[in-house]
Formats: structure tokens, sequence, C-alpha cells
């Protein structure tokens, strides 16, 4: 879901993540619109319902360089390579946790506020991207995906879904 300014209410995609490792992420996207996006090798590629593909370097999108190391990072247990890019505050309660990431790179704090992943064990279940212009993205995985979203869906809302959901 994301929570843009310029609009009135959020635009919720419905979705499938992919990570093949280190440097490798893919996310598609089946509704309200048809797009995948992937990045491989310091490449993105993003294609769109109709329109040609769109090739760039990873360089270009902080955010999605912000994305891939948070997911690699985290999957792969490698907490040195997240140590390098974020501030890390942990908190845990019995199996579930919440990591408080905040950008330590000046080009990824240009954009990104901070990153807050909510699990249980050892998986994680929401991933919430704050911008420092104000705009933010949560996206809930796995069994949570499918959960009815909170109505009105507001931030703080899925906030309070992701921080209670059940191990």
């Amino acid at each position: 879901m994301r929570f843009v300014s310029v609009l009135k209410t959020p635009l919720v995609l419905d979705g499938a993540l992919h990570y093949g490792g280190k440097d490798e992420l893919g996310k598609s996207v089946e509704k309200p619109y048809v797009e995948t996006t992937a990045i491989r090798a310091g490449k993105v590629e993003v294609r769109r319902s109709g329109k040609p593909a769109q090739r760039f370097s990873l360089d270009r999108a902080p955010e999605l360089q912000a994305l891939l190391t948070a997911f690699s990072a985290l999957l792969g247990g490698d907490a040195a390579t997240l140590a390098q890019f974020y501030r890390i505050e942990a908190q845990q309660d019995g199996e579930r946790f919440t990591l408080t990431l905040t950008p330590q790179r000046a080009d990824l704090a240009k954009h990104l506020a901070e990153v807050v992943v909510d699990g249980s064990g050892a998986e994680p279940h929401c991933f919430a991207f704050r911008q420092t212009d104000g705009d933010a993205s949560v996206m809930l995985l796995g069994a949570l995906a499918s959960t009815p979203l909170p109505t009105p869906p507001t931030a703080p809302a899925l906030a309070a879904l992701c921080r209670s959901a059940a191990p």
C-alpha cells in the first residue's frame, strides 16, 4: 500500500515479491495495473502492460537500493551489511520483533527516513518505508498479505496490524 500526499486515498497494490538471493529482487503487481520490476546485478527493469520496458542503473533509484539491501541482508542473515547501510534499533517481545532501520548513507537518507520491519520467529511479515517527504509504503508479506485491511486503511492502522500479527 502506498500513501502518497497527492492522492486522497492510499494506493492498494496486489502482487508478489521474489527474492532471488543477494542483489536480485523482483516485484510483480497484478492490481490495479500490471507491472513487473526486476533488480539484478545493479540494473533495474520495469515492464508495464502496453508500454516499452524501462531500464536504468540501481544507482539512480536509492529507494530501490534501500529495499534490496534491507531484503538481502535480512533474509540472508547478513547483519554486517545491514549495519553498513542502516542504524539498527531492535525490539523483541517473545517471538515478535520490530527492527527500525535508519539510513546512515547520505544518498539513502536524502529520500528515505526509515524502514520498519515487523515479524515473528525468523520471518518478516511487514516492511514499512517512510520517505523524507512524508510519503510511505507498507508491504504485507506471507499470510499477513491476505488479511483484510483496516478500515480506513491508514499508515498508523497498518503499523498496528503489523505489530500485532500473530506469530
